[in-house]
C-alpha cells in the first residue's frame, strides 16, 4: 500500500478513481498521514486502504510510518529490493 502515495486510481481499470494524496507526483509518507487523517474530498481511500487501520498489526506500521518518513523509505526500499529480485513469470 505504501506505493500508493504515487499515481492514482482509474476508473476504467479498477472502477475506482482518484488520487491518494494532494501531491501523486511526490513519492513520501503522505498516504499514512492521509490514511489516519480519515476520508478527505477528491482524496481516494479504497477499501483494502481502510482495512489496514482497523487490524491493529497493519495499524501499527500505518502509525509508524505517518510518523517517520525514514522508516518508511528504508522498509519500502528493502520490500522493493525483493520483490525486484523475485521477477516475474513469463507464461
Amino acid at each position: 500500500s505504501g506505493a500508493h502515495t504515487l499515481g492514482r486510481c482509474h476508473k476504467e481499470r479498477s472502477g475506482f478513481e482518484g488520487a491518494w494524496t494532494s501531491n501523486p507526483l511526490i513519492f513520501d509518507n503522505s498516504y499514512f498521514k492521509e490514511l489516519l487523517s480519515g476520508e478527505k474530498e477528491g482524496l481516494l481511500q479504497l477499501p483494502s486502504d481502510k482495512a489496514l487501520l482497523e487490524d491493529p498489526v497493519f495499524r501499527s506500521y500505518v502509525e509508524k510510518y505517518a510518523a517517520d518518513e525514514d522508516a518508511f523509505f528504508a522498509d519500502y526500499a528493502e520490500a522493493h529490493l525483493k520483490l525486484s529480485e523475485l521477477g516475474f513469470a513469463e507464461e
